[in-house]
């Protein structure tokens, strides 16, 4: 089985593991790089940060946030949007995106209407809240694993009614605040990760740095990512040799060295 490694490219000020204000587009697009020369299989480039908290800049201010990210990258490598607005996944299909990744825990018709018309496969994530920048309790930790493995097969379902190949769709559990406040939820993800059902596309982990993998002694978030890239790599190894399946992470060197070991 071979496992894709998705590096996370934030393009926005008020990312909650890696925003930094105002960051220039040259100064992204060297950081793009090095996520490619440091083993990225693909890119997952983000204009709206849906952190707990956050709120939408809107269509255009996204827009012009990925745009030259996505121009100068995806001709060199496969590339995501991270996106919940059809206008802005249109503009991005245009511009070279291979993949919609959309974490809404929803879809509108035209949503899929637009996929179902391209060449782009369709990055569905479970949300408890069922829209972007909206949080609150989720789900109980013991109905999680139920709760998700049934949405992912109506959901696929719906989305194949709807136009879009099996193979065009990748499933996305969804991890953290999107599941549950209660950490234990995500942790039965984890741990039955390799028991979700699953489209042609595959399934999608997105663990890296997130709360529940918080130490007692942490300074700095990025003292998650041994630990997201060792929790990730497990779960994905016992997933069906048949099923594609991706790992999205910030420490792109690292999880390469990690499922290095593993194989």
């Amino acid at each position: 089985m071979t496992t894709s490694i998705v590096g996370i490219l934030n393009c926005t000020p008020d990312s909650f593991s890696d925003g930094a204000g105002s960051v220039s587009h040259d100064t992204l697009l060297e950081q793009a790089k090095r996520l490619v020369d440091d083993g990225a299989n693909l890119l997952d480039i983000g204009g709206d940060s849906t952190r707990p908290g956050s709120t939408c800049p809107g269509v255009e201010e996204e827009w012009r946030r990925i745009a030259p990210i996505l121009s100068g990258m995806s001709r060199y490598i496969p590339c995501s949007v991270d996106t919940h607005h059809v206008e802005v996944a249109r503009r991005a299909i245009d511009h070279g995106a291979s993949i919609i990744n959309d974490i809404s825990g929803s879809y509108s018709e035209e949503m899929a209407s637009l996929i179902a018309s391209s060449q782009a496969s369709y990055l569905f994530m479970f949300n408890a809240h069922g829209a972007a920048h909206t949080f609150g309790a989720g789900l109980e930790a013991t109905e999680a694993f139920a709760t998700i493995s049934v949405w992912i097969e109506k959901t696929s379902a719906r989305l194949i009614a709807d136009g879009i190949p099996s193979e065009r769709l990748i499933a996305d559990p969804g991890m953290g605040a999107f599941i549950s406040q209660d950490p234990q939820a995500s942790w039965e993800i984890l741990t039955r990760f390799s028991e979700l059902p699953a489209p042609r596309g595959g399934l999608l982990l997105g663990c890296s740095r997130k709360g529940f993998l918080k130490s007692q002694n942490e300074h700095d978030i990025g003292e998650r990512d041994s630990r997201s890239c060792e929790v990730g790599a497990r779960a994905v190894m016992l997933v069906h040799p048949k099923i594609p399946t991706y790992l999205r992470v910030h420490n792109v060197a690292m999880q390469r060295e990690v499922l290095s070991r593993r194989e």
